[in-house]
C-alpha cells in the first residue's frame, strides 16, 4: 500500500538507449505513419525520425516540467512529411505514456544556427526539419512546426511498459499498426 499520498508512481522506462524506437507517430490527412527512435545521431536520423535527447519524450508530463517534445528529421532519409505539416494538422503519437493528438498550431523556417528549443508551459510537440528539403548540401533554414497537445488517452490504453534491452526494440503497443 502506498503511504500519504493514494496515487500511484508511474512505473519507470527503464534505460532508453539511441536507436530505441521510443513512439509510433502518424498523420491521417497525409498518409504517414512511422517509427520515432531515440537520438539525432547521422545512423538514427537514416532510419526515420529521432527524438532530441533532453526534450521531454512524446507523451511525458514530468513533475520537473518537462513538457516539450522535440523530434527531428534529415531531409533525405525519410519521406519529408513535415512540410506537409499545414496548421491544424492532427498529429498522433503512440508512447508508452499512451496515445496522444497534437493538433499544428505553428509553422516557421528560421536560419539553422538561430533554431533554439524553447520551454514549453503545457505539453508541446515540436517536429524540426531541414529546409527547404531539395537544398543542396547543408540546408541553410529550419522548419519548425509546433503542435499542442489536443487529447490523451490514459496509459492502460497499452498493453503494458516495456524496458529498454538496450538494443532497437519496441515499446509496448507500438508495434501495432
Amino acid at each position: 500500500m502506498p503511504r500519504g499520498n493514494s496515487t500511484l508512481a508511474k512505473p519507470p522506462l527503464g534505460k532508453i538507449c539511441v536507436g530505441d524506437t521510443i513512439a509510433r507517430l502518424s498523420v491521417e490527412r497525409i498518409g504517414v505513419e512511422m517509427p520515432v527512435r531515440e537520438g539525432v545521431d547521422e545512423i538514427t536520423l537514416a532510419q526515420g525520425p529521432g527524438h532530441v535527447p533532453g526534450t521531454a519524450l512524446p507523451g511525458e508530463e514530468s513533475e520537473s516540467g518537462r513538457m516539450h517534445a522535440v523530434i527531428a528529421t534529415a531531409r533525405d532519409a525519410v519521406d519529408p512529411f513535415v512540410g506537409q505539416l499545414v496548421l491544424g494538422d492532427r498529429v498522433e503519437v503512440r508512447t508508452p505514456f499512451g496515445p496522444r493528438t497534437y493538433r499544428v498550431i505553428q509553422r516557421r523556417t528560421v536560419p539553422t544556427d538561430e533554431f533554439a528549443i524553447e520551454p514549453a508551459e503545457d505539453p508541446t510537440l515540436t517536429l524540426v526539419a531541414p529546409y527547404p528539403s531539395d537544398s543542396v548540401g547543408p540546408a541553410p533554414l529550419r522548419l519548425v512546426v509546433r503542435a499542442k497537445l489536443e487529447s490523451r488517452l490514459p496509459s492502460s490504453w497499452t498493453s503494458s511498459i516495456t524496458r529498454s534491452t538496450g538494443r532497437s526494440t519496441i515499446l509496448a503497443g507500438l508495434a501495432a499498426s
